[in-house]
Formats: structure tokens, C-alpha cells, sequence
């Protein structure tokens, strides 16, 4: 299982140069960089829907937790493997400077 690297606050996104295709409720995309494609389900498909603006870890998880029937706690964990995930394969862009004190 990948592990934690998102820091609690920092603001995260896509990265660019993805190109993406609803298919049905999933969604694939592809990395012209490296070649490689990706597929999402309902939900990974709505994380990234969401990652198109920058936002936290905080943000998608009261997302989730309104519209699917998963408690927080759930939510947050599944949230930050799958935003593990997403970096491991160049998927995410971060702004870790956000979740700095000022």
C-alpha cells in the first residue's frame, strides 16, 4: 500500500498533459509522457473530476462524505491511498508551500 505523502493542508490537483474520456460512469485517461493508460471507477472518476481545481484532502473527503454513503473516517483513508496512488504514476501535482504556516 502506497504510503501518506500528501502533508495535512497542502492543496493538490491534475497534473497536466493528461488526456481523459468518460466511459460510462469510469474513466480513462492517458499519459502521452510515459505511455501508459489509466482507468477509474464511479468514484476514482469523481476524485479527479474534483482534483481539477486545487483542493485538500479535507475538501474531497466532505465531498465524498455528501455524496456517497461512507463515513469520514473510511473516506479519508481510501482518499489519501488513492491520492498515493495518483502521485506514484505522475497523475497529481501538489502545492505543499500551502499547507505551510505563513
Amino acid at each position: 500500500m502506497p504510503e501518506k505523502t500528501q502533508p495535512d493542508g497542502a492543496t493538490i490537483c491534475r497534473s497536466t498533459g493528461l488526456l481523459s474520456a468518460a466511459v460510462g460512469e469510469e474513466l480513462l485517461m492517458m499519459s502521452p509522457a510515459v505511455g501508459k493508460y489509466f482507468n477509474l471507477n464511479e468514484v476514482g472518476a469523481r476524485i479527479w473530476e474534483l482534483l481539477a481545481e486545487p483542493t485538500t484532502v479535507e475538501a474531497l473527503v466532505a465531498a465524498l462524505t455528501s455524496e456517497y454513503a461512507v463515513d469520514a473516517d473510511t473516506a479519508r483513508e481510501q482518499v489519501v491511498e488513492f491520492l498515493a496512488e495518483l502521485r506514484e504514476r505522475g497523475l497529481l501535482a501538489s502545492n505543499d508551500a500551502a499547507a505551510a504556516p505563513p
